[in-house]
């Protein structure tokens, strides 16, 4: 066991004032199993190149110790059984460890990948977004690896992922980095009751406030009409009445000061209490989406078909029935033709060799909506995007406000752009095609948790037709209405 001692340790990127972290102190235990989390752009993989003295930082680090991290191609200097060992334990054929890299999956790659960083002896490893490539029977296996592990930091934004493989969360939040001793959801449930009790206290103390400023004013009506009490006395009444009546006209000036001065302090406190309050607060804008009104109530129906690509089976036996309001999880193991269906439906398969025999009615005049995995289309600059796509302007606009980009944002190259953020233009996209059936590919792949749930939850409250694959459990059980499952390859 060793221990990561990080002390007034600042980071900030050049030609900026804001700082990313500001002045953290924590210690992190190497033997604990720590969730790194936060919402996209808050820093997550910056602090992983700060503990590999990637970048500069002020402060001071001690106690890392030599480090490997995910993903990373490179290959330990080790026997060869060491890794087939640690590839057996995630279920994995050990013999990919001897084909080219290029020609694996991308489960394959994730998995092999791992097996190296474990196998490397008195390394740390630092694991970032180990799931966007597995199904959920890989995310399964992959987090009961990790579980059987000691001593990792590991950014994920599957909320049941991270449960099931970390004991310990490290949050950034607004307000700096927030360690707890305990998993993601616990940590997330705790931090709602607290928002939810601050916004509480937030609104009383603001009624309270509200009723001081009322007191206050009253306070100093009282005063003015005392001083014009005062003066018309003065101009008016005899030497020995004006000698008694200014004694108490100033005792009830000095009461009406000293009323008025503990009001200001009084008031002065609970806006300094109201000012610390819902400093971490992650305000997250609501979305919408809404679908056209087709005639047809079973738009899609698929009975016993073959999904081909290039002249070549990819899956066969495939009945799927899409209900007119419904959503739809097409469940399967990676390579098990999701996505040649989902590419077919969407009307993308002529550049790939994508084709179908069978029982295939598709309603006449369907509009479909399609969000896929590949975001390395998105080229150009980003405000040019909706006219490219047929969509409103504005829409498209505002919903990227909405997903957290700011206008400077809007005017910027894709290259430019985080993952994340590329795929959160997939879907503004797609919110604003107004479709009869939306597709989605894995549309969560790098979207943080905050947005996830955002997503999660305006897909669920509407009307909308939906087919989609997506591997956070999370999402998939909240989401589907029907679930069509793919036999096995």
């Amino acid at each position: 066991m060793a221990l990561i001692n990080i002390k007034n340790m600042s980071f900030g990127y050049d030609g900026t004032d804001v700082f990313l972290f500001r002045d953290v102190n924590i210690g992190i235990d190497t033997s604990w199993r720590l969730a790194l989390a936060g919402r996209n752009g808050r820093g997550k993989t910056t602090f992983f190149k700060i503990l590999k003295g990637e970048v500069e930082y002020e402060g001071e680090i001690s106690g890392v110790p030599p480090i490997v991290s995910f993903p990373s191609r490179e290959i330990p200097n080790v026997p060869d059984w060491k890794i087939r060992k640690e590839l057996n334990q995630m279920g994995a054929d050990p013999d990919i460890m001897y084909r080219p890299f290029e020609t694996l999956s991308g489960g394959e790659r994730t998995k092999l990948m791992l097996a190296s960083l474990f196998s490397s002896e008195n390394a740390y490893p630092l694991i970032d977004e180990p799931t966007n490539h597995l199904d959920m029977e890989g995310r399964e296996k992959v987090a009961d690896y990790l579980r059987s592990k000691d001593g990792f930091i590991l950014i994920s934004h599957d909320r049941d992922f991270l449960d099931r493989c970390t004991d310990h969360t490290l949050v950034i939040a607004k307000t700096g980095p927030e360690l707890v001793n305990a998993t993601y959801s616990v940590w997330w449930e705790n931090n709602e009751d607290r928002m939810e009790n601050e916004k509480a206290r937030n609104a009383q103390l603001k009624k309270e406030m509200s009723s001081i400023e009322s007191a206050m004013k009253k306070n100093a009506s009282w005063s003015a009409k005392a001083e014009r009490s005062k003066n018309r006395a003065h101009a008016s009444s005899k030497v020995k009445e004006d000698h008694f009546r200014r004694a108490y006209e100033g005792e009830q000036a000095r009461k009406l000061m000293s009323l008025a001065k503990n009001l200001q302090n009084r008031n002065e406190k609970k806006l300094e209490e109201k000012q610390s309050l819902l400093k971490d607060l992650e305000k997250t804008e609501r979305l919408k989406i809404t679908g056209s009104d087709h005639h047809s109530r079973i738009p899609v129906l698929i009975k016993d078909a073959v999904f081909m690509r290039d002249g070549y089976p990819v899956v066969s036996g495939v009945d799927i029935v899409l209900e007119k309001g419904k959503k739809t999880a097409l469940i399967g193991r990676n390579g098990s033709g999701k996505s040649t269906i989902l590419k077919y439906l969407a009307g993308t398969n002529d550049s790939e060799g994508i084709a179908a025999t069978g029982d295939i009615n598709i309603a006449q005049g369907l509009k479909v909506s399609y969000v896929g995995q590949d975001t390395s289309l998105l080229k150009g600059n980003i405000d040019m995007f909706a006219a490219d796509a047929g969509v409103d302007r504005t829409l498209f606009n505002t919903i990227l406000i909405k997903m957290g980009f700011t206008p400077d944002m809007l005017r910027r190259d894709a290259d430019s752009l985080s993952l994340g953020q590329k795929k959160c233009v997939l879907i503004a996209l797609s919110l604003c095609e107004h479709a009869d059936l939306y597709i989605w590919d894995e549309p969560l792949n790098y979207i943080d948790i905050y947005m996830r749930k955002e997503i999660e939850r305006f897909v669920k409250e509407s009307d909308i037709t939906m087919l989609f694959v997506e591997h956070d459990r999370s999402f998939q059980e909240a989401v589907a209405d029907a679930k069509v499952v793919l036999p096995h390859v």
